[in-house]
């Protein structure tokens, strides 16, 4: 015979069996924990312009000789007479030869003047042939004792005079046919004319400026050079020169001469450089960039000094590509050329050697790196 369960016994085994369930699941052993995988840091891309390679070749060291232009031989022509401009046959710009006619005065009054000149010359000339023809009289009258010695020395007073008077007029008149001549203005040497200062009908007083004339054969143009680097210029040594708007033309020249005292505010020395300009290439006022070579290597190792570390503050180094991570060579610099900013490597690199050239922090010895692939068109 079956007992009806009261309410409150259902309970009791209620709350029995779900603790039983609880502590089942609390005892079950839980799951191995898995080890955590450490994370591999990723490899940087490096672009081709972040890489450069060791070269082996050739390598100048210059220093840099710039400056403008100036030519060596110019001159401002002056008036030498006093006259108005007839005649004025030449511009500037316009090319002439030594001995060419530029310019004519109005030589009416300076020829009237050679005619006076000449007109006195000629009576002073009398006067000396007369004088003459009394001294000879004089000392024969004297050795036949027909005149006194006092009379005939008056005599030989009047020829001196007289002989004078003509050299006087003969300095007069050279002076005057010199005039005459210089009314016709010429260039005094082969060259192109720069300036040109009077018009015809302009009256020109003396010295006063007629044109200018310059010879663009011959150039030269003063550089200055701080004072560390003027032990390495000697006169004499060639120097390559460029000018903008010649492309890679280059023309040369050579060191002529040093100035013997340095400036006084910035202590450069000016050293002048020589160029001759046969073709006429080059104008006064150019401003050119030139170079003297002081070193030079036949075969060497060279990089870019934007490529190299720690410049002028220890140990200098490149961080190299090897085998797919950075690594770090020091090395040591030789001849460098400060214009075209390479510098010889003499150790620490191997001709072929890939080297960072990218200045990026996170870039350092060890960091795995990928090159990229060269191009191939």
């Amino acid at each position: 015979m079956r007992f009806p369960m009261s309410r409150k016994k259902i309970t009791l085994i209620g709350a029995v069996l779900a603790a039983g369930a609880v502590g089942l699941i609390v005892s079950r052993p839980s799951a191995a924990p898995q080890p955590s995988k450490a994370a591999t840091p990723a490899a940087i891309e490096l672009a081709a312009s972040d890489v450069v390679t060791v070269t082996r070749g050739p390598i100048d060291q210059p220093i840099p000789l710039s400056g403008s232009l100036t030519p060596i031989r110019q001159s401002v022509l002056n008036a030498q007479v006093e006259a108005v401009v007839a005649e004025v046959f030449v511009r500037p710009g316009q090319v002439v030869k030594a001995g060419q006619l530029l310019a004519r005065l109005d030589t009416r009054d300076l020829q009237d003047q050679l005619s006076g000149k000449a007109a006195s010359l000629e009576r002073s000339k009398a006067e000396l042939a007369l004088a003459e023809k009394n001294r000879t009289r004089s000392a024969d009258l004297l050795k036949q004792h027909f005149i006194s010695p006092n009379s005939h020395d008056a005599t030989e007073s009047s020829y001196a005079v007289a002989a004078a008077q003509v050299k006087a007029d003969q300095a007069q008149f050279a002076i005057a046919r010199k005039a005459l001549d210089e009314a016709n203005v010429r260039a005094p040497f082969s060259g192109v004319i720069s300036e040109r200062f009077v018009e015809p009908g302009t009256r020109v007083g003396f010295n006063e400026k007629l044109f200018g004339l310059v010879d663009l054969s011959e150039l030269e143009y003063a550089a200055d050079v701080p004072m560390a680097q003027l032990p390495q210029i000697k006169p004499g040594q060639a120097a390559s020169v460029k000018v903008e708007g010649f492309g890679a033309r280059k023309f040369m020249g050579v060191v002529e001469r040093i100035a013997p005292v340095a400036q006084s505010g910035s202590r450069m020395v000016p050293v002048y450089v020589h160029i001759k300009n046969q073709d006429g290439a080059l104008k006064g006022g150019m401003f050119v960039q030139g170079q003297v070579i002081v070193g030079h290597l036949d075969d060497a190792n060279t990089l870019p000094l934007s490529a190299v570390r720690n410049l002028g503050a220890g140990q200098a180094f490149v961080l190299a590509v090897d085998q797919g991570k950075v690594v770090r060579h020091d090395v040591t610099l030789g001849l460098t050329n400060d214009l075209t900013k390479v510098a010889t490597i003499r150790t620490g690199v191997q001709a072929g050697e890939p080297i960072v050239i990218a200045k990026v922090d996170s870039i350092k010895p060890g960091q795995a790196v990928k090159l990229a692939a060269a191009d191939k068109n």
